[in-house]
């Protein structure tokens, strides 16, 4: 039997290399500032924007306003649907309820939302009572609150949008263990009716 000393050598050698391509990266292109990406998104609404810790659990009215503003606010930077608004307002609804609350595949929201998108637009809403006998107090841990959402939308450029919006939006809510919580909302686009 005859050996290959050379033919061993360079079947371990051809093994070595790809294994040698698999090592770490040197310290230089670690500690490389080219080799660190970063993206940075904005603050949801610049840092304006209510959350379910605003609201004081114990309270319908302010549970309600909370929960009416909130389905209000969408930043066009981050939300691809106004829906992401409710996604956002679940903690402060029942479970069945925040069930429903599911993005759409596509944003209906036509071109006011286009137009405040083209601008990194965000929306700043504020929120009236409805007057009459909408809101009641229907039983002693059952309740109905009605607002009037009027938005306008705030710009990341500086740009104005002129396009804004005004809904009707009833809630209702339901008091359990001390806390209050939406058992089911709905809105009317009133913008055309201004």
């Amino acid at each position: 039997m005859m050996r290959h000393p050379f033919s061993l050598a360079a079947a371990l050698l051809l093994c070595a290399v790809p294994l040698a391509a698999c090592d770490s990266p040197s310290e230089a292109q670690q500690s490389s500032p080219e080799a660190i990406v970063s993206t940075v998104l904005p603050q949801l609404g610049e840092g304006t924007f209510a959350t379910p810790d605003d609201a004081e659990r114990t309270d319908v009215d302010s549970t309600a306003e909370v929960v009416a503003l909130m389905l209000h606010l969408w930043d066009t930077t981050i939300d691809r649907t106004e829906t992401a608004a409710a996604v956002r307002a679940k903690p402060l609804m029942s479970a069945d309820w925040a069930a429903h609350q599911v993005e759409p595949e596509r944003n209906a929201a036509g071109a006011p939302w286009l137009a405040a998108a083209e601008h990194q637009g965000y929306s700043a809403p504020t929120i009236v009572p409805v007057r009459g006998d909408v809101n009641q107090d229907v039983a002693p841990d059952k309740a109905i609150r009605a607002y009037t959402v009027e938005w306008t939308w705030n710009t990341r450029d500086g740009a104005t949008v002129h396009e804004t919006g005004r809904r009707q939006v009833t809630l209702y809510l339901e008091e359990h263990d001390g806390q209050w919580e939406v058992v089911g909302h709905q809105s009317r686009d009133m913008s055309k009716t201004q």
